[in-house]
């Protein structure tokens, strides 16, 4: 099985790899292809530390939040972060070779023996960390044969994905042997986990890392400063967007203005792509733009010089949602499955969100049941919450006051996380039977 997977996904990047050369080439610099780091051999990397492996923006965060306990905990651990997408990348620099960060960053290699084979030939880690659930089988083989523990940190299986990893689970099955501890966020994914054959002893339910994420530095006035925000303005805050949630974010946004006018909105694409389409359905609707990268510091009372915002800056999102008076969370209102209902929940922003949350099932619920969240299945739902919300000040900073509560409450799964990693940091790198078994079901 494990030769016919090899087969395979040869044949596949066999005709991925020329498709991505001419892509790069297509969106020149804004897009490199960074082919020597995916075959394998990015440059000035320190071995004998830890692989960390995290594809895209929201991953790198909770990476590099793992990163900083790691070194704090191992003072001169050696770490490179490798990356499946260009802004993660980016994210991830920011930190890189700074203290508690990542001393080494290049994008991930091409899941064959060859780049995964070299890359683990010059780095010889302790221990390859991935974040989420990135299942790569000639990884994990690889460092089966060779005594490296992989370990999975807030490992999630959802809905969507489950029936396609069980569709090729004879090929998983082997693989997910060399995984020597499957740090899960909830009961539901340890199981999926299970089922698709990670051995049982190996499983652990550690909870959701996002509710552990740093708070922005800086507090709500010094965020709408840098916005530009007098006080008296209504900031409305939509992070992470996706393609398709422009209309009805700005449907929403006209009928909060007729409630109150001095309100301003920004918005904050996931993917710089998709800067330009947002940029141009708010100049359509007739609103003064303004992109953050060119703010010009000081609001002129009583107004800002725009209507509203374009986040173009990358890794503000905190800060943004900071300033914020209410928030809509992207993603959710097309098939993107939802992004980080959490972020702004522990800022003490009533959170509102489309019914697409699969991504983000179990925070949803907690936010929903919590009254701390709201569903609005398309603009003109969303407008009318954002209105109710308006109306009534006291009732918005209650239900803020309880998703900040539903954050803190779960709060403690980075450092139940750390402690089930010490041990295979701790072991010799060959001496696999040093790594104790962990009971099923076992108090985190």
């Amino acid at each position: 099985m494990d030769r016919l997977y090899g087969a395979l996904i040869r044949l596949a990047w066999a005709a991925v790899i020329p498709y991505q050369v001419v892509i790069a080439l297509l969106r020149g610099r804004r897009h490199p292809l960074r082919l020597e780091e995916r075959l394998g051999r990015p440059r000035q990397i320190l071995p004998g530390g830890v692989w960390v492996h995290a594809v895209s923006v929201g991953e790198v965060r909770l990476a590099l939040s793992l990163v900083a306990r790691l070194k704090g905990s191992a003072p001169g651990l050696a770490i490179h972060l490798t990356t499946g997408t260009e802004t993660g990348r980016t994210l991830a620099m920011t930190s890189a070779g700074a203290s508690g960060g990542p001393d080494s960053v290049s994008a991930f290699p091409f899941d064959l023996p060859g780049p995964m084979g070299r890359l683990l030939d010059r780095l010889q880690p302790r221990l390859v960390l991935i974040l989420e659930t990135e299942l790569w089988p000639n990884l994990f083989a690889l460092c089966g044969r060779r005594g490296i523990p992989v370990a999975l940190a807030n490992g999630r299986i959802s809905s969507r994905a489950y029936p396609r990893y069980l569709a090729v689970r004879p090929f998983l099955a082997s693989a997910l042997r060399a995984v020597r501890l499957f740090s899960m966020q909830s009961e539901e994914d340890a199981d999926r986990a299970r089922r698709l054959g990670a051995p049982a002893g190996r499983v652990r339910v550690t909870g959701n890392l996002k509710y552990d994420l740093p708070l922005p530095s800086l507090g709500a006035d010094e965020a709408r400063r840098r916005l530009a925000l007098p006080r008296d303005l209504l900031l409305f805050v939509a992070g992470s967007t996706a393609p398709g949630e422009e209309a009805p974010i700005l449907e929403a946004f006209t009928a909060l203005r007729v409630e109150r006018s001095a309100s301003r909105l920004a918005i904050v694409p996931r993917h710089p792509e998709d800067l330009q389409r947002a940029e141009d359905a708010l100049l359509s609707s007739g609103l003064r733009v303004q992109r953050y990268s060119r703010l010009g510091g000081e609001p002129g009372p009583p107004d800002p010089g725009y209507d509203a915002l374009l986040v173009d800056v990358m890794g503000v999102l905190p800060e943004v949602y900071a300033a914020a008076d209410l928030v809509f969370v992207g993603g959710s209102l097309v098939s993107r499955g939802g992004q980080n209902l959490l972020e702004p929940a522990a800022l003490g922003k009533p959170v509102l969100f489309g019914p697409q949350t699969q991504n983000f099932r179990a925070a949803a619920t907690s936010l929903l049941q919590a009254g701390a969240g709201f569903v609005a299945r398309d603009g003109r739902e969303l407008g009318r919450l954002l209105v109710r919300l308006a109306r009534d000040p006291d009732a918005a900073r209650l239900a803020g006051e309880r998703g900040r509560l539903v954050v803190e409450a779960n709060r403690g799964a980075l450092d139940r996380t750390v402690a089930l990693l010490q041990p295979l940091l701790d072991r010799p790198s060959r001496d696999s039977a040093a790594i104790p078994a962990i009971a099923p079901g076992a108090p985190a």
